[in-house]
């Protein structure tokens, strides 16, 4: 799938180059779409990060009054706004890590246990950086270890609060290229805080987190 950039420059040579003028046209029209959409989402993570309406108006270059009639419905979103959506591999490895979470008695699902889920999924990106490095499995399930500060506190809800810092990070990746939320979106975001239970399942076995980023990247 093309990323946000790719379809933001094909559509502008297209409507630069295109021989008659309503091709031209309607590649604006789909550019301006496009650009729409990209704005709605960098406004939704400005305000998630913070940032009042103000700041947003004078980023903009319009009035508060203005920016707060067309962007007021993002204020306390908690998904981002657009076409951001989760492939049904990262769908199933969320889910697969509830089973994984019950399955070793642990009262909430956690970044660890997405790590299980991720690998049981198998694809070839995400759980293959992870078994390129060594991880399998059985290991990983062996040596899991907890987010710290998650430890003896009272389980409020199904999932740690670092999970949903995680999946909350796999959205935002998305949502900056504009596309979807696969697997190896949610192993990104579950590697981000050294003390999460991902990378300290991973140190655990002796495997280096940033190696597994590294070969995600490459």
């Amino acid at each position: 799938m093309k990323d946000l950039s790719e379809r933001l420059e094909e559509l502008l040579e297209h409507a630069v180059r295109a021989p008659e003028p309503d091709a031209s046209l309607r590649a604006l029209k789909a550019l301006r779409g496009e650009l729409d959409t990209f704005e709605r989402v960098q406004v939704w993570r400005a305000l998630d990060s913070g940032s009042s309406f103000g700041d947003i108006a004078r980023a903009l270059g319009i009035s508060r009054q203005a920016a707060h009639r067309r962007y007021r419905e993002l204020a306390g979103a908690t998904e981002p706004p657009g076409r951001v959506r989760i492939s049904p591999e990262a769908r199933a490895a969320v889910q697969l890590a509830g089973e994984e979470a019950v399955a070793l008695g642990a009262p909430r699902v956690g970044s660890e246990h997405l790590l299980l889920g991720i690998l049981r999924i198998g694809d070839e990106r995400a759980a293959g950086a992870l078994k390129a490095e060594g991880v399998s499995i059985t290991a990983a399930r062996t040596c899991a270890q907890t987010t710290v500060g998650e430890t003896g506190r009272p389980p409020s809800d199904a999932v740690t609060a670092y999970a949903r810092e995680v999946l909350g990070a796999a959205l935002r990746h998305a949502a900056e290229d504009g596309g979807v939320i696969d697997v190896a979106d949610l192993l990104v975001a579950a590697l981000e805080r050294p003390g999460g239970g991902a990378c300290r399942t991973l140190e655990a076995l002796g495997v280096n987190a940033d190696a597994v980023r590294a070969r995600l990247e490459s």
